[in-house]
């Protein structure tokens, strides 16, 4: 697969925006009590990990890879997951602690991946062990913002401890 730095106006970068542009639409719909409002939310998180999932195999399945949609995806991705998160702080009851936790390590390796990228000018890409990692936290945030209890107190430390173990493995995989 060969990348074309130049572009940014691709299906894969389209669809990383699209989901950046309906946060505000998801908040909109899960802080509001109207008929449907979580109904619509829940469609929007499907139509989030659908087209996560596309935009990846769309680049590679028809060579539309570029250095925009590496950097756009995983920011894309974080900042899902920081709205996401900040709305179950405020909203659902997720604790504040496990909230920071988890920015304070995705922070890290943000701006650890930028200074390699000044450094080296390749991007570094995260281990199987941190996309596991984000996964439970991501469906540990979907059982709070969902209001799935006791499930959701349940998972969120276990969670917060492999997502914490996954940033220290990923730091010291850059550190070699």
């Amino acid at each position: 697969m060969t990348e074309d730095n130049n572009r940014w106006l691709t299906v894969p970068n389209l669809l990383s925006l699209s989901r950046l542009a309906l946060l505000p639409v998801w908040w909109w719909l899960m802080a509001s009590e109207g008929s449907g409002h979580h109904t619509w939310g829940a469609i929007l998180i499907v139509y989030a990990i659908l087209s996560d999932v596309a935009d990846g195999w769309i680049a590679r399945r028809w060579n539309q890879s570029s250095k925009w949609g590496r950097f756009l995806d995983p920011v894309g991705d974080k900042t899902a997951a920081f709205v996401v998160g900040l709305f179950c702080v405020l909203y659902r009851g997720l604790p504040w602690v496990a909230f920071a936790l988890t920015i304070a390590r995705d922070l890290t390796i943000l701006i650890a991946g930028l200074v390699i990228l000044r450094r080296t000018k390749v991007l570094p890409i995260s281990a199987d062990l941190g996309r596991y990692a984000a996964l439970l936290w991501g469906i540990t945030l979907l059982l709070y913002a969902f209001n799935l209890q006791p499930y959701a107190r349940f998972t969120v430390w276990p969670v917060v401890g492999v997502y914490l173990i996954a940033g220290i493995s990923y730091a010291r995989r850059l550190n070699r």
